[in-house]
């Protein structure tokens, strides 16, 4: 019997007349009782977080830089787009690269909107955290 149905199934074997259980009432004293499980955690170790929100950090600081060429320049926006909708990979990459940005996101687009996702270390062997944009023009 799984442990958790309580108060439902009856005990195997039971024989209500050769049970004393003075503490539960007659009617709940053939079924069973809830089991606890009890789970230990392991010991918080912050280096591994305080080291995701540094590298964090970088890609929020490139992803800002890359938003405010987006939001203030027409020009730029306007050649992105038009890059993107004619499925030009390159010319939308040289264009984010023309930015400054140290991380360069990969890119990936549909007739709604452009897609930008970034990622902390490509050779890292644990990947610690990503950031991807969305962003619409229909």
């Amino acid at each position: 019997m799984y442990p958790y149905y309580y108060f439902r199934y009856p005990k195997p074997g039971y024989n209500p007349q050769l049970q004393n259980c003075w503490n539960y009432p007659h009617a709940y004293q053939s079924y069973y009782h809830p089991v606890h499980f009890y789970r230990t955690f392991p010991a918080v170790d912050p280096q591994m977080f305080m080291s995701s929100a540094k590298k964090m950090e970088v890609l929020m600081r490139d992803a800002s830089t890359l938003l405010v060429n987006m939001a203030e320049s027409k020009k730029f926006s306007y050649e992105l787009m038009s890059a993107a909708q004619q499925s030009k990979k390159d010319a939308v990459e040289k264009m984010i690269k023309s930015t400054g940005i140290s991380q360069i996101p990969a890119v990936s687009y549909t007739p709604d909107g452009l897609s930008l996702h970034f990622e902390s270390d490509k050779e890292d062997s644990q990947k610690c955290c990503d950031l991807t944009l969305k962003l619409r023009w229909m």
